[in-house]
Parts: C-alpha cells; structure tokens; sequence
C-alpha cells in the first residue's frame, strides 16, 4: 500500500526539515567550538549527526513503502552565531518546539487518509520529541541559572560533554 500523497509529500518536506536541523545543531556547535565551552560542542555536533539519522529513518520508510523520494534543497540556517551558550540553546529548543509541530502535522494528515502504517511510523518520532524538547529546555534552565557565573557555566559544559558518542 503506497502512502497517500499528501503524507507523502509532507514526509518528504520533513526529510529536508530534519537536514536543517542538523545544518542548525552543525552552526551551533561551531559557534560552541570556538569558545571555551567544548563540552556544549559535542552534544551539538552529536545533536546534528541525530537529526542526519532521523532524515534516514524518513528516507528508509519512503523507499520502504513504494513512494517517492523528491530531491530539494536544504535551508541554511537564519542564525549561526551567538550572543552566549544560554542564547544558543534557547535556539535549539525552539527548533526542537516547531520540529514537534511538523511532526504532529504529518501525523494528523496520516490519520486523516487513513495511512494507519505511517501513523505507527510516527509514534516513533512523536516520542522522540518528547526527549529532544525535555533535553534542550534542561540546558536552557541550566544555563540561565548558572547566569554569568564560570564555575557553573563550566558545570554546564561538563554536564553536556558527558553525552556518549
């Protein structure tokens, strides 16, 4: 059974939605990587390879049901430095806000046309959302009450070097 053309067109899209993503996690540890907070780099370098891996999970699933795979190109993202790691994170949580929001979106559409494989498809994901709003919003609390003091941003860091490989 092929999936439905408007789920299909949406999974495409969020093919694309999850590669900005990585672009974004990518611009954000590079901003991590040239300050003193490398800890932070890694779990946003490790954050982009993720979001690479979900783009494959939706490529795998479009090839795996018979549908098509539409070629576009991939958003740069609206911002690639910032101000303080507080401000970069606040960033990766609102993308991960809106990321939840796609997915809902395809979901919904899923159950409209009565794709109930996709919808399946999706509870992946849906739940995976859940992990990655809960982890960027601890940073962003972490972080706003370590303020400017070193030793806590330094704890910060180190709490987000510890992210495994």
């Amino acid at each position: 059974m092929k999936i439905p053309k408007k789920t299909e067109k949406l999974l495409n899209q969020q093919f694309y939605n999850e590669l900005y993503a990585a672009h974004l996690y990518f611009a954000i540890s590079s901003y991590f990587r040239h300050s003193p907070f490398q800890g932070m780099a890694k779990w946003m370098r490790l954050q982009a390879k993720e979001e690479t891996e979900h783009a494959m999970k939706i490529y795998e699933y479009l090839m795996e049901r018979g549908s098509k795979f539409v070629t576009d190109a991939v958003r740069k993202p609206e911002k690639s430095d910032f101000s303080s790691p507080l401000e970069a994170f606040k960033a990766a949580y609102e993308h991960e806000k809106l990321v939840t929001s796609q997915i809902e979106k395809i979901y919904e559409t899923a159950n409209d046309e009565k794709d109930w494989a996709t919808a399946d498809f999706l509870s992946w994901f849906i739940k995976e959302q859940i992990e990655e709003e809960r982890n960027t919003s601890d940073f962003v609390r972490g972080l706003e009450f370590a303020g400017n003091d070193k030793n806590l941003l330094i704890g910060v860091d180190q709490w987000a070097g510890k992210r495994a490989e």
